[in-house]
């Protein structure tokens, strides 16, 4: 008997008739002083206006079934096959049926069939998420492995989206006599994949006679610019360009003879690109700015040839601001202005340098004012755009185009974003407007009537709340309302899942939607944390960015909890004030891990002079970063407002300056939504001694 494969396309579904199944591929299987640290005094309660439980919750669920609660453990017990059994068994068109042919698709379990997950994407139209049901599908296929006319049948005209797509119809492909076709996608996922070494040994033995050594040498630049020199070594052999892999490798370590290799690179391979930035990296990393600038004149500007756009505008900007150190401000700009970036992220700094150095540097507001918009024509993300029009106010206060008060007011518009608040602040306002959006009773039955709103409540009510959590990020990417935003945040906090709303917030924050309070949510930090003041609004920030408010979170450096405190940092602060020691409790009780992190943070901003900036530095780069970075820019503290956010776009690490900026927006939204003032301009320039 025939069953249909059904595969995901880019507009629908592809039906095919799936006769003999074909063998699968073999082996698929530090300590600070005693300093005084920010005051704890008991909690005052939070306005309930302030907090997401003024929304009230879902209406009461129905009681679960069985079958759906024992479809979903099933599925728990990577027991698909009981699953879709119990699913077929319910009644067409229920909700709980409709639950677990969603839960069975999403699964990413072996033995569920591509048709099945295809058969779910139509089943469920409307649902929020669906997108990634494609993967799951090419997955799918993968392992079931049928015969070549059923996988040519199922991809029918379109292209495949991953790893495992590319290889089954290679394999389709190949058994048809079509290697051209087959090598069009092994060729481009060779040449464009990160893929392990197993995987890339399977390929090899499946796939050697469609790749060529030009493929081999490919794949050996695409890891090379990832920085996978270990995995990219046996490339350089199959390509035969051993010795430019030598020569790259012996940069990337820092080698002693890197200088000499790269000058006995063979003859065919001196005009190649890779050979080109290995060159620019090893001036680059002994300070000869200069020198990498003129190589960097020359870089290609096709894509093709420059492998990952994303790692030369990487050397750009490291380049670029190695000669503003060096009051070149020129040649900076040359750089930065021809940009290779080619993601809409790298595109707005790559533009927001170039503004940046042809206002501060070449004194050029007209210019500034062209790169500072093309960041409005990339990015409508609220820290991006409120970041254009601020600066867009500072070209047209120097004489650039345009009124630096309307600017200014736009940049108001997003009081949750860093230049936002220093917007508000040049228009002489006082007050953040982070208020909780109010749904309405449109909002209210909208949501309800969702289908997928009510298996959340299914979902928790069966015991398998953590299942939701798929479709509490998708609807937060899928709403348009502020109201049904808010009520959905409300949901996942209520659930007890900080982390998850703060997600939630995040993403539809994100998306340019007006709910910048739904991405500064409280409540993470429980009232027997017992502080109060800046000091609770400071933990929030930092928790904010460091944990995700995530109380369970652990480092691959061990840092752990709400602020991520390293278990001896963590007892050196306990010790310090007569607090006893749990590391346990650091990942299992919030308001532990609260209090002393508020009692490190005080005193780290004390040893600071009291200022937050260089407080954040070191707790994002290190201590050690602090006097380096002021022997290299100066002191920030005590100086104007304009001079302390050059200086911040002065730290050399983008996550830093990122971190930096990001933590003193929490900051001040915190303050506003704990009922206290807030200053962006006082905090930047007379850090808590201003306070």
């Amino acid at each position: 008997m025939k069953k249909a494969v059904l595969i995901l396309t880019a507009f629908g579904f592809v039906a095919a008739a799936w006769g003999s199944v074909a063998s699968p591929l073999a082996g698929e299987n530090l300590p600070t002083a005693d300093i005084k640290p920010i005051g704890f005094v008991p909690e005052t309660s939070i306005p309930e206006a302030l907090t997401t439980g003024a929304i009230p919750r879902n209406p009461a669920v129905a009681p679960v079934a069985s079958d759906l609660k024992t479809g979903l453990d099933a599925l728990t017990a990577k027991n698909p096959q009981q699953a879709l059994s119990i699913r077929d068994s319910m009644r067409v068109g229920t909700l709980d049926r409709h639950i677990l042919t969603w839960a069975i698709a999403v699964s990413g379990l072996k033995g569920v069939p591509s048709y099945e997950i295809a058969s779910a994407a139509q089943e469920l139209k409307g649902w929020p998420g669906l997108s990634r049901l494609r993967a799951y599908s090419e997955r799918a296929l993968y392992d079931e492995n049928p015969a070549p006319s059923a996988v040519l049948a199922a991809f029918g005209d379109t292209a495949p989206e991953t790893m495992h797509g590319a290889v089954i119809l290679g394999r389709a492909l190949v058994a048809s006599d079509k290697q051209a076709q087959a090598a069009k996608y092994i060729r481009k996922l060779w040449r464009s994949e990160a893929l392990d070494k197993p995987t890339e040994d399977k390929i090899l033995v499946e796939f050697s006679a469609l790749l060529t050594p030009a493929d081999h040498k490919a794949r050996m630049d695409y890891l090379m610019y990832r920085g996978r020199v270990a995995q990219a070594k046996r490339f350089g052999d199959m390509g035969e360009a051993q010795s430019l892999y030598k020569a790259w490798a012996a940069v990337d370590a820092k080698a002693a003879n890197a200088g000499a290799l790269i000058n006995s690179v063979d003859a065919r391979w001196r005009g190649d690109a890779g050979l080109l930035f290995a060159r620019i990296e090893y001036l680059r990393k002994q300070d000869k700015y200069a020198e990498a600038a003129a190589l960097l004149e020359k870089m290609p500007r096709e894509a093709g040839e420059l492998v990952n756009s994303g790692e030369w505008w990487n050397e750009q900007r490291i380049v670029s601001r190695g000669l503003v150190d060096q009051g070149q401000f020129k040649p900076a700009y040359r750089i930065v202005a021809n940009y290779a970036a080619t993601s809409p992220t790298d595109i707005v700094e790559a533009e927001f340098h170039a503004g940046w150095y042809a206002l501060r540097g070449l004194q050029d507001p007209t210019t500034a004012e062209r790169h500072f918009r093309k960041i409005l024509a990339t990015s409508n993300g609220p820290i991006s755009v409120s970041r254009a029009w601020y600066w867009l106010g500072r070209a047209a206060e120097a004489g650039g185009p345009g009124n630096s008060g309307e600017f200014y007011g736009k940049a108001a518009n997003f009081p949750g974003t860093f230049y936002g608040q220093l917007a508000a602040e040049k228009l002489g306002r006082k007050t953040l407007n982070v208020t909780y959006p109010s749904p309405s009773t449109t909002d209210r039955q909208n949501f309800q009537a969702r289908e997928a709103v009510q298996a959340i409540a299914r979902l928790e009510a069966a015991g398998h709340g953590w299942r939701a959590d798929i479709l509490y990020l998708a609807l937060a990417d899928q709403l348009q309302s502020p109201g049904e935003l808010a009520i959905l945040a409300a949901q996942a906090e209520q659930s007890g899942n900080h982390h998850l709303s703060l997600q939630i917030g995040k993403i539809a924050y994100g998306r340019g939607i007006d709910v910048a309070a739904l991405a500064f949510p409280v409540g993470v930090i429980p009232a027997n944390a017992n502080i109060s003041g800046s000091g609770k609004a400071l933990a929030y920030a930092i928790a904010r960015q460091e944990s995700a408010f995530n109380p369970a979170a652990v480092s691959a450096a061990n840092a752990r909890g709400l602020l991520q405190l390293l278990p001896g940092t963590a007892q050196a602060v306990a010790k310090r004030h007569n607090i006893t020691f749990s590391k346990d409790k650091l990942t299992a009780d919030a308001g532990y891990n609260a209090t002393l992190g508020a009692h490190y943070l005080g005193e780290q901003i004390e040893a600071f002079g009291g200022s937050y900036i260089l407080t954040f530095i070191a707790y994002n780069a290190g201590p050690k970063r602090v006097p380096e970075w002021i022997g290299r820019y100066g002191d920030p503290r005590g100086r104007s407002i304009d001079e302390i956010v050059d200086w911040i776009e002065r730290i050399p690490f983008p996550e830093t300056r990122n971190y930096v900026q990001r933590v003193m927006e929490n900051y001040e939204v915190y303050k506003a939504r704990l009922g206290q003032p807030t200053d962006i301009e006082r905090d930047l320039i007379g850090g808590r001694s201003a306070s």
